[in-house]
Parts: C-alpha cells; structure tokens; sequence
C-alpha cells in the first residue's frame, strides 16, 4: 500500500529532527572534550583494570600492557607501566626461573605507589635493597588501591598461580574501617562486565581516552565517596584513635579471623605470611594515633607471623612528615619514606633467626645498627 504525502512529509520531519539532535549531542560532546582537556579537568591517561577476558587469564587486576603518566593529580604526575601478568612494575615471567626468590607483595594504594613512580613503590625499592644482599629476588607489586584485607585476600589467591615463595601482606590504618563499606572486588567485577559486554567492549579503547568519558567517571568516584563519607569518616577517627566501641571490636575480628585464614592457606602450601604495618604520617607524628598499628602488631604476633612495624625506623628517621609523605598535597607516602621503609624490611626479613629469607642468601655476618634517614 502506498503511503500517503502526509505520512512521508511526517516520517521526514521526525528523521530531521532525530538528526538534528543526534548533531547537537556530538557538537556538545566534541566542545565538552576541548574545554576538559584545555583545563585539564579529566586526564585521559589514568591506569585500568582488567576487561572480562583479560581477569581470566592474567593473575594481576590491572590491564596489561599500559605506559602512561598518570596525571589524576596534575601537582604530583608519575609514571606507571603494566606487565603482561597485570601488575604494576617491570615484566615478570609466568614460570619462576630456576634459583629465583619470588615474593607477592600486596596491600591498598600504599603498596601500589599512589603518585610515585614504578620504580619508587616500596615493592620496587624492596626489590633493590634485596638483591644488594641477595641473588634473584623478585618482588610482584600485587597492590590495589581502595583493597580491604578481603580485596587482598583475593588478590594473594590469584597470585598463587607465580609460585611465590613469601607473601607480605601490608596493614594500613585504614584497613578496618574499610570492611564496614560495600565491596570493591564487587564493583571492580561490576565494572569489568559492563565494559566487556557489546557494545561497550567494542567503543571502549575509544571511549577510556576521551576526557568526557573520564569526567563521568570521576563525578561518579565523587558521589560515591561523598555518599559513604559520614559513615566512612566517623570509622576511621574510632579506630585511628583506638577508641573502644563495639563496631571496632568487630571490624577488627573479622580482619583477624581473616588473617588467620590466610595464614592457614599459605601454610598448607609451605609459604610463609609476613604482616608489614604501615602507619599515616598521622601515626607518625601523634602517639595518640598509634593504637591502631600496636592492635595489629600485637594480632600478627598472636597469630606467630613476623610482623614488621615501620612506625619505628620512620621516626626514628627525625625527618618531617613532608618528606616522608606526599604532604601538603597527598597523604600517600614519599619516595623517601618508601626508601626508608624498604631498607627497613630487608634488615628484618633477613634477621639471622626470625626473618623468613635468612637462610635463602648470605646476609652479612655482622649486623650493623643503620639511622633510616
């Protein structure tokens, strides 16, 4: 049947203004794009995590293969590359070499280097100190920022697969608090589905190096944290300071229990569990806010871990909270309190008669008391 005039002068009007909306919509996108990139409001660098595809076959979250300067902090750009196995850091091979010491190093942004370089991260520069005194050590920066101990925990299990002779797992001071808000394994899964599915998988390589793109996801990041922040905020002063209320008590069991598994898991396959705890420049400079890292330090022992607490050589050091620090712009710590950090740990790894790499090279006979400075 033929349409009439009427129905054909109405289907073009409606494909006329179709068009012209779809071209308004682009030429708002394409002048939102210039002026967010012209103000640097949304870098389109940043670092990501694994699509559907890669999260099963790599062991690391991170997506392979990435060299960019991550400017999410335009005062503080730092360089990150991504190996083949999905971590941050130098390539490592699936299969240990012959001789090689392994370690899996895993913890929140402390332990993947928030706004340092790859080669400053404490895994990296635990790595260094080693191999002065050592042959063949490995470190696997197995961070991931935002990651509670259950984040962690998941983490360790898919490292299992590099044969890693020792895992370090760090406790920072939020870690506590962090089990009383939703799960960010869950919205990194979340996340990851929706950019595999068509017909996102097939825009996103475009889409994650556009400015709006990144833009929408930072407003995103920002409600989300503003909307968790009364109860988020309120955790962290309760158990920075150590007060004794009933939701710390049992946020800090379910951590311990938690550890206890792990410990347990890595056992029944000979690998050892070392806690490393590593306090904010607030513990540093305040007593009143040590509580936190003497509870976990007084758990690892209980629970016959090594445990390393830094909060020693870090004052010791005598040096500001802005050297060891980020500080005034992040409270992340510095270059220099990772240095001071990492050759701190290698003294106690390789202390003859506790530290678990003691009798897997020659550390040196005499033992030299060092200024972390």
């Amino acid at each position: 049947m033929d349409r009439s005039p009427q129905v054909i002068a109405t289907g073009r009007q409606f494909l006329i203004r179709g068009l012209a909306i779809a071209g308004g919509l682009l030429a708002g996108l394409v002048v939102a794009e210039g002026l967010l990139r012209a103000l640097g409001a949304a870098p389109t660098d940043g670092v990501t995590t694994v699509t559907e595809k890669e999260f099963w076959s790599v062991p690391g979250i991170l997506s392979p293969g990435q060299r960019v300067i991550d400017r999410r902090d335009p005062r503080l750009p730092h360089r990150v590359t991504t190996n083949s196995m999905g971590y941050r850091g130098a390539e490592i091979a699936a299969r240990k070499q012959p001789g090689e010491f392994r370690i899996l190093f895993t913890g929140d942004s402390f332990v993947y280097g928030d706004f340092v370089n790859d080669d400053q991260t404490l895994p990296a520069r635990l790595e260094q100190r080693l191999n002065e005194r050592c042959a063949n050590v490995r470190v696997v920066n197995a961070g991931l920022g935002d990651a509670s101990i259950l984040e962690e925990a998941q983490l360790i299990d898919r490292g299992l697969r590099l044969s890693p002779d020792l895992v370090v797992l760090v406790f920072g001071e939020n870690d506590i608090a962090d089990l009383n808000r939703p799960s960010t394994w869950d919205r990194l899964a979340t996340n990851r589905r929706a950019k595999s599915r068509f017909p996102v998988a097939i825009l996103y390589p475009l889409l994650r190096r556009t400015a709006v793109w990144n833009f929408a996801l930072k407003v995103r990041a920002t409600w989300r944290a503003r909307s968790q922040a009364g109860q988020t905020t309120s955790d962290n002063m309760l158990t920075a300071a150590g007060r004794a209320d009933s939701l710390t008590h049992h946020l800090r069991e379910s951590y311990r229990l938690t550890l206890l598994a792990l410990r347990d898991t890595l056992a029944a396959r000979g690998i050892p569990l070392v806690l490393v705890a590593y306090p904010s420049h607030m513990a540093v400079t305040d007593e009143a806010m040590r509580d936190q890292i003497a509870w976990v330090t007084r758990t690892a022992a209980a629970a016959n871990l090594v445990e390393v607490n830094l909060l020693a050589p870090l004052v010791a050091s005598g040096l500001p909270r802005e050297s060891l620090y980020l500080l005034p712009y992040d409270g992340h710590p510095s270059p220099r309190g990772y240095e001071i950090a990492a050759r701190y740990m290698t003294d106690q790894l390789l202390a003859a008669g506790r530290g678990p790499l003691a009798g897997t090279c020659h550390a040196p006979g005499t033992r030299v008391r060092r200024a972390y400075k």
